[in-house]
């Protein structure tokens, strides 16, 4: 089961169900979040974690990045305590998408104060959101857990900048408000099926009855989930097919001489999805 509260006052803990086929490996499936009969003092429990982010409206970025940074082993465990107050804030462990500041020595990952112009690095130019900061100083720790190798492993780089690049990237450019294309002219068609569409429209509808905190949160978990899902479905993607590809036409192309004088002929030994296996 997987629990979550908003930080504050009456605070209370949800169980819902738990929804990924299997977690990350070395991480808990419960998110606990503080509540005043929890104490880390308790000689039965271990202190948790606390990472905080802001309550009301939530997006994709917020989501996903706490999702990922629960796991990691700093912070694995950790509860999740939705607030913008700023005293509650100060003494948390983490704090994503709120605060006004980014200085990862305290992790702090916020990207909307001024002057803030963060990028991934490796070529790419995209500010980051709060999931991209927080990729950016736990992803490879996360691979490296996947695939069961020391993150100093060139597959691990090699799958941290493949999954920046197909999955990561554009998060952060949606909730920065960057426009995938350098062009004035309105889009032909609208597109609102990617995953930051998809976890913004779980946010509570203006018309529910209900627009409690329970339940604002209920649905914070619900974008948790989906959006951590999908971030682990492409990990185990390119760890499951795009890298084995991306080695076959590696292969074929350091034979391309083999085949020809000139090199400009590669012969594929198999089948592999060519275009997908991008040369990172």
């Amino acid at each position: 089961m997987w629990a979550i509260t908003r930080g504050g006052f009456n605070q209370k803990i949800f169980n819902l169900p738990k929804t990924l086929s299997r977690p990350l490996m070395a991480t808990s499936n419960l998110i606990r979040v503080s509540s005043p009969s929890y104490s880390t003092s308790s000689p039965n429990h271990a202190p948790f974690k606390r990472v905080g982010t802001h309550n009301g409206s939530f997006h994709c970025d917020e989501a996903l990045g706490c999702f990922m940074i629960r796991l990691t082993d700093k912070f694995s465990n950790s509860e999740i305590i939705r607030t913008r107050d700023p005293k509650v804030l100060e003494g948390l462990d983490a704090v994503l998408d709120v605060g006004g500041v980014y200085d990862p020595n305290h992790d702090r990952y916020d990207h909307h104060q001024k002057g803030f112009e963060e990028v991934f690095g490796h070529g790419f130019n995209t500010k980051l959101s709060s999931a991209g900061l927080v990729y950016k100083h736990f992803g490879k720790e996360i691979i490296a857990k996947e695939l069961q190798l020391g993150e100093d492993h060139p597959d691990v780089h090699r799958l941290f900048l493949a999954i920046y690049k197909s999955f990561m990237e554009a998060i952060d450019a949606i909730d920065n408000g960057i426009n995938q294309f350098d062009t004035d002219k309105p889009p032909k068609y609208v597109n609102n099926t990617h995953i930051s569409s998809r976890v913004g429209r779980l946010n509570l509808d203006w018309t529910d009855p209900d627009q409690s905190p329970e339940k604002e949160n209920e649905a914070f978990q619900r974008a948790m989930a989906l959006a951590g899902s999908e971030f682990l479905e492409s990990v185990r993607f390119h760890a499951r097919s795009w890298l084995p590809a991306r080695s076959i036409v590696m292969e074929c192309i350091a034979e391309r001489f083999d085949i020809d004088p000139s090199g400009e002929i590669m012969v594929l030994k198999r089948f592999c999805p060519v275009m997908e296996a991008s040369l990172i």
